[in-house]
């Protein structure tokens, strides 16, 4: 009896005849194995219009709607084998069409059904006698038809009314034998398997609004056979995808995927022999583009390329596809939401309509969509800065300096305090007074300057007349001390004849004060500097 394997690159011949064609004659010998063909086609597409072509996503169909579609593939190299006796190469299946038409429905929003009917129309091989049959790889031919089942999973059901965030489902497959073993279109008996779903849906307002990614992993259930020299049966299904909204407006995305199906009978030996092990899982790269309109029509195309050492998987797949659902469902609003959100939001800052000033530019709410700026650059955006024009330093407050212009006045954003009943200045208020000369001396503009005195209600008109005129004397004289020409000053004391608020009932001792005539007398005792020529 002639002996196959998968051709491939040397390396992998030899471990596939050698360590893993060794593994399944040793349990050959142990039980009867039946020897046979089996179903080939590892691309099995989805049914819902926006899962990420064979990776599932959570989010299962809309109560009660229709969804249809046919995906279209074309693979080179699936299946040829390299007899180890002739040293010859059999091309089993050289190439293959394989048209997939798809339906589903949901449940109840937490649950859908979806059918796969694959059919192949065209393949071709060379003139497989060696493996028993007479002629080419007969074509065309059905495949084994797949009924899925698709339950979200509480707490993690997105369902559409939580278009963002994590979400969980199982899905099972049930493969029934309306294919051809013979054509490697059907494994001739009832398969299926199980599968997890998780993935995370990106949030619309931000980067990369509805994009996904998604992680499966499950088992596909199937007989043992002996082919090629090689033990075949159940195996372990995984998948990984991602997809990203790339122009946003047109509803245009890229889809990645790689997913694969190892054989139990590898992954047993992947502890002890994992670096020849591991070659020998079937897997494929995908890659697509897809397109998602208003219309309820969706098309994808792409292409992936297979791992070269295993059974089933080509060299390289090409794909494309069309799925529709009704314009009134939870799947078209989906995409509407995102289609929509960009032509409202161009700039996907979240604003829209008049309320975003700057629709083109992204800018936070409180800056009504606009890009914050810093005009003066001191790390204060202009909306929180009170003096935008002005950088603050040292003890400023707000986005101000200590003291600065402000109309006719010098503002100051601390108080000038002296010691009680006395015209002595406080150490923690010559920085205040530091940085009112800073102002005159570089802006000689302003010609002169009066600095008023007013203090509180307590004491006599007279006393407070004539503390407040000392004190005053006391910030001049500091003033000139610091550089400031004594002709660019005038001091005046006005005691309590212009208080900013009423005080009046407040006339008692410090100790006697409420907290609230501690505020009011508070706001009546100051310096201000107010100018009174400009040279202009």
């Amino acid at each position: 009896m002639m002996r196959f394997t998968r051709r491939v690159a040397a390396a992998c011949a030899v471990v596939m005849a050698g360590s893993l064609a060794g593994a399944g004659a040793a349990r050959a010998q142990q039980e009867p194995i039946e020897t046979g063909r089996f179903d080939i086609q590892f691309f099995r597409p989805s049914a819902a219009p926006r899962d990420l072509l064979v990776v599932q996503k959570s989010e299962v169909i809309g109560h009660l709607s229709p969804t249809l579609g046919v995906f279209l593939d074309l693979g080179f190299d699936p299946l040829v084998l390299f007899s180890v006796d002739t040293g010859q190469t059999i091309e089993a299946v050289s190439s293959r069409v394989q048209v997939t038409g798809l339906a589903g429905i949901g449940l109840f929003d937490w649950a859908d059904l979806r059918l796969a009917v694959p059919f192949i129309p065209w393949q071709t091989s060379d003139n497989l006698f060696q493996l028993g049959t007479e002629g080419q790889v007969r074509a065309p031919v059905m495949g084994d038809m797949r009924v899925t089942g698709r339950v979200a999973l509480p707490f993690f059901n997105r369902n559409g009314r939580y278009p963002t965030g994590p979400g969980m489902a199982i899905s099972a497959d049930l493969n029934l034998p309306t294919g051809d073993p013979l054509s490697f279109t059907g494994d001739g008996v009832v398969t299926g398997g199980v599968t997890l779903i998780a993935d995370y849906r990106l949030d619309f307002g931000g980067v990369f609004p509805g994009s996904l990614v998604s992680v499966n992993a499950g088992m596909w259930l199937r007989p043992e056979r002996q082919f090629a020299g090689v033990l075949l049966g159940n195996m372990a299904t995984f998948g990984v995808a991602a997809e990203l909204y790339v122009i946003q407006r047109l509803g245009i995305s890229l889809i990645g995927e790689v997913y694969g199906y190892p054989r139990f009978e590898v992954l047993k030996d992947m502890p002890t022999q994992f670096a020849d092990a591991a070659k020998h899982i079937p897997a494929e790269w995908l890659f697509a583009i897809r397109w998602q309109t208003q219309l309820g029509v969706t098309f994808t195309f792409g292409a992936s390329f297979g791992a070269p050492c295993d059974f089933g998987v080509p060299s390289l797949r090409l794909v494309s596809g069309l799925t529709w659902q009704p314009l009134i469902s939870r799947e078209q609003e989906e995409i509407n939401r995102i289609l929509e959100g960009r032509r409202a939001d161009p700039d996907d800052d979240g604003l829209i309509d008049t309320i975003d000033e700057c629709p083109e530019d992204r800018g936070p709410p409180e800056n009504r969509g606009c890009p914050d700026k810093d005009t003066d650059f001191d790390t204060i955006v202009d909306r929180e800065d009170m003096c935008p024009a002005l950088a603050q330093e040292g003890r400023g407050k707000g986005g101000c300096p200590v003291a600065f212009v402000q109309g006719d006045r010098i503002v100051i954003l601390d108080k000038v305090h002296f010691a009680t009943d006395k015209d002595i200045i406080l150490d923690e208020s010559k920085p205040v007074l530091e940085a009112v000369a800073r102002v005159l001396i570089t802006r000689p503009d302003i010609e002169f300057v009066r600095i008023e005195g007013h203090t509180d209600v307590r004491a006599t008109d007279a006393y407070n007349l004539d503390l407040s005129q000392r004190r005053v004397n006391s910030v001049m004289l500091y003033m000139v001390e610091q550089g400031v020409a004594a002709e660019r000053l005038q001091a005046k004391g006005y005691g309590h004849t212009t208080p900013l608020v009423d005080d009046a009932a407040c006339d008692r001792p410090d100790e006697a004060l409420d907290p609230k005539c501690l505020e009011l007398t508070s706001l009546n005792r100051r310096v201000e500097f107010h100018i009174v020529r400009w040279d202009r």
